[in-house]
């Protein structure tokens, strides 16, 4: 059956894949699912060039936004001695591979910096967009960066930021670059400590940032425009607004979460008046989770 299935045309092949995974990770999908089915697609991932060609395509696009490995060529074309040339598409592939994820890895801390920092130049739609263009044309939207951040999470955590700037910025990574929101960052060592529901749980959804900050105009999109998960569990620490000196910590799914952190305002002072917001989250997340129920 694998060998039939390579017998189709390249192209349509290809087309095939793409239905699989997104034209990025088509070549780990070639890699690691279909090459060690046997000895003959092993043979076959190696020795066909057109379909690396193909793969080439995916990781670049042209202003008219068609892919070209021609294209990809002339723009990665360097001087070299004919033994260290790079002659094959599969070895362009995997070239353009790693300047990918390099690229990517140079967005991704660009944008980090910008959700920490308070001056001179926080997060805002037109300086994601810059970061975005300048790497680019093609950047990995979901990958995570070396410490475990996404582009969306980074964004949902900006501080110092108006709740209505982080939201331009998610829709901007969902809508126009196809950012997944169920795909989630990564939370360091730092929070081993914390009891979890989940053994070694150290995974943070944007829905779950998003729910704890009290963001509601963001829980709203990612609910009505997103496929983005209200079961899924994020581990991570989030301080209080009325005394920042405490904070929530642990693995809670958005809704968990967002209510954890109004049981600790309200014991630290604060009034429902006071978190309109993260009433507001709350409202919206047992809205969505009361659907949920009525479909199963």
């Amino acid at each position: 059956m694998p060998s039939q299935i390579f017998s189709l045309p390249d192209d349509v092949f290809y087309n095939m894949l793409l239905f699989v995974d997104q034209p990025l990770s088509v070549a780990r999908v070639i890699c690691t699912q279909i090459a060690p089915l046997s000895s003959d697609t092993t043979n076959l991932v190696s020795n066909t060039s057109t379909l690396w060609d193909f793969v080439l395509g995916g990781y670049y696009s042209t202003e008219s936004g068609v892919s070209s490995p021609s294209a990809y060529r002339a723009r990665t074309q360097r001087r070299t001695s004919k033994r260290l040339r790079r002659t094959t598409a599969k070895e362009d592939v995997i070239h353009a591979h790693f300047n990918l994820r390099d690229q990517t890895e140079m967005a991704l801390q660009e944008v980090a910096e910008m959700a920490i920092s308070k001056t001179p130049k926080p997060l805002s739609l037109a300086r994601l967009r810059g970061i975005l263009t300048n790497y680019g044309p093609t950047i990995n939207i979901n990958q995570r960066s070396a410490i475990g951040g996404t582009f969306l999470v980074d964004c949902c955590r900006a501080r110092c930021v108006k709740e209505s700037a982080i939201l331009a910025c998610v829709k901007e990574l969902i809508e126009k670059y196809g950012a997944n929101p169920n795909i989630p960052a990564t939370e360091g060592n730092t929070y081993n400590r914390v009891n979890k529901n989940k053994s070694k749980h150290n995974t943070l959804p944007c829905l779950v940032v998003a729910a704890s900050r009290g963001m509601p105009t963001i829980v709203k999109y990612l609910l009505d425009n997103t496929t983005a998960s209200i079961e899924e569990m994020g581990t991570s620490r989030f301080r209080l607004y009325m005394n920042p000196k405490k904070s929530v910590c642990g693995t809670y799914t958005a809704l968990s979460f967002a209510e954890k952190m109004k049981e600790a305002e309200i014991e630290n002072g604060a009034t429902n008046q006071q978190l309109p917001s993260l009433l507001k989250c709350i409202k919206l997340l047992n809205n969505a989770q009361a659907r949920m129920m009525k479909e199963d």
